[in-house]
């Protein structure tokens, strides 16, 4: 076997290794989708300041907050790789936010931003409408933010976060208390939900 054989037998081989890598990941699916059984949630999400958490990365917004950050309150960060990455949805990820033009449904801090990629576990979700348990959804990819402190804090408070507790204690992220600031987010149900755990 030549050389160039054997190159082209390992390119192949990487290609087809990425390949399914690729096709593995779940599939972010978008908000629509989780909004047609979960519409209170949905509602609420609409007004909460993840849902436009895109918007505060535009010129002008949130002047004094980006001052203190030494960022320049009148730049566009819409276009911040460090910025997007926790401003959108499933950003780099198969079926995520590519750009505002391309994806403008995927801006802001979305459904599938907290519970995990949703083209794996919906099919959970629509077969079971009346419950199912956290063991069978989390091999597909669902999140629980209120049980893994992880799932906030890849956004709130990790190293690289503009915005932390050394420039004003008001940033120091707890994520129990965050749990509660349901205008963050969505709007807990009280008692059984549709889907039970």
């Amino acid at each position: 076997m030549n050389r160039w054989h054997l190159l082209n037998i390992s390119l192949s081989l990487l290609f087809l290794l990425i390949s399914q890598s690729l096709l593995a990941q779940p599939k972010f699916i978008g908000n629509e989708k989780c909004a047609s059984c979960h519409k209170v949630d949905f509602a609420s999400w609409e007004v909460s300041s993840h849902a436009k958490a895109f918007n505060i990365l535009k010129p002008g917004k949130r002047k004094a907050a980006k001052k203190l950050a030494d960022l320049d309150p009148n730049k566009d960060y819409t276009r911040d790789k460090k910025c997007i990455k926790c401003h959108v949805t499933g950003y780099k990820k198969k079926g995520g936010f590519k750009s505002i033009e391309k994806t403008p449904k995927m801006a802001g801090v979305g459904c599938e931003s907290c519970h995990g990629p949703g083209g794996e576990y919906k099919d959970l979700h629509e077969d079971n409408p009346y419950g199912f348990e956290k063991s069978a959804a989390e091999p597909l990819g669902q999140l629980y933010g209120e049980d893994d402190e992880a799932v906030c804090k890849a956004c709130h408070g990790h190293e690289g976060a503009p915005h932390h507790e050394g420039l004003d204690q008001k940033y120091q992220f707890n994520w129990q208390a965050a749990l509660k600031q349901q205008e963050s987010y969505h709007i807990k149900k009280s008692g059984k939900s549709q889907f039970s755990f």
